[in-house]
């Protein structure tokens, strides 16, 4: 509970609405740098010809090495953006230690292995909500952004399925680092280890701060089918991290969330299982009710394991 003993400082001369936008600066010059390098290292694959790239990353399917050029610039995206990026500017700029953004340097197993199973029981009572997000019409609020959102949404189903189809175990594993590693740990760093942090310290309310925190996550995704669900995912996250105060804990769920569902795709793919998680409809109710009073029945034993632990009072 790291947020309600701290507040977030800046220097003197500076807000943190100011801290905010310099944040939000680093990123995205991080991005840059991350896709040029990326296409840069990429462009050997394609016979040093950019323009055959370029045409391969609009459309994947047309060239054999669209995969690993995609992949490398996601990783260096990933890596420059979201990693190394906002580490710069939590040394740099605010001057403080990799160490202030953790806090503890001990994780308890059990309550790694309850992260997990959190997660996992949250992703079944989710699926409700995937469903009926998925079924929204957006033409009522604005036939323009119905018609954008829709195609958004149909590029980007269409290249993650070409990403995360795997034809070996260590294709597999390049997926995990690249789409669950990376991700986990770049993402949960900017939004809850930076972005919550600062939020909170703005509008003096820790709800306020995983909730706007959340909302950001889901809406720079630009997956407005997906939008609730990732949103509320996020919002679990941002409690996780609120409760136990350790960086590591929603990097770990995160990390199960995305990598969990790789290797169900890849054992879907491999006819091991018939269980298709890129399905949109919902499990069924009781399930899904049983899913979500595990999950907060789970979520109220971890807050209290980690405050005892911490010796601290939740708020």
């Amino acid at each position: 509970m790291i947020e309600e003993h701290e507040e977030y400082s800046t220097e003197p001369n500076r807000s943190i609405i100011a801290s905010l936008l310099l944040l939000i600066g680093f990123v995205m010059l991080g991005l840059i740098i991350g896709n040029l390098l990326g296409m840069l290292i990429s462009l050997p694959f394609f016979g040093s010809d950019y323009q055959s790239m370029m045409d391969a990353f609009v459309n994947p399917t047309s060239s054999p090495d669209a995969r690993r050029a995609l992949l490398i610039v996601q990783a260096t995206s990933s890596l420059f953006g979201f990693i190394l990026s906002p580490l710069l500017f939590w040394a740099l700029v605010e001057k403080r230690s990799l160490s202030s953004l953790f806090h503890e340097k001990h994780l308890e197993a059990v309550l790694v292995l309850m992260v997990g199973v959190i997660v996992l029981s949250f992703m079944a009572a989710n699926s409700l909500v995937i469903e009926w997000n998925m079924s929204i019409d957006f033409s009522q609020f604005s036939s323009s952004f119905e018609e954008w959102a829709s195609t958004k949404e149909e590029q980007l189903k269409e290249l993650t399925e070409y990403l995360t189809r795997f034809e070996s175990v260590g294709g597999l594993i390049v997926g995990i680092v690249v789409i669950a590693v990376f991700p986990a740990i770049g993402e949960e760093l900017v939004f809850r280890g930076l972005g919550q942090r600062m939020l909170h310290s703005l509008t003096k309310n820790h709800h306020a701060g995983i909730w706007i925190a959340a909302f950001l996550f889901s809406f720079i995704h630009l997956q407005f089918y997906g939008f609730f669900p990732r949103f509320l995912l996020g919002a679990l996250f941002g409690y996780i991290y609120y409760w136990s105060g350790n960086l590591w804990y929603p990097i770990f769920a995160h990390f199960v969330n995305n990598g969990f569902t790789l290797v169900m795709l890849y054992l879907y793919q491999q006819d091991a299982t018939e269980l298709n998680v890129e399905d949109t409809e919902a499990v069924p109710i009781a399930t899904a009710l049983f899913a979500l009073l595990l999950t907060i029945g789970l979520l109220y034993y971890f807050r209290n394991r980690v405050t005892m632990l911490r010796g601290g009072h939740d708020g």
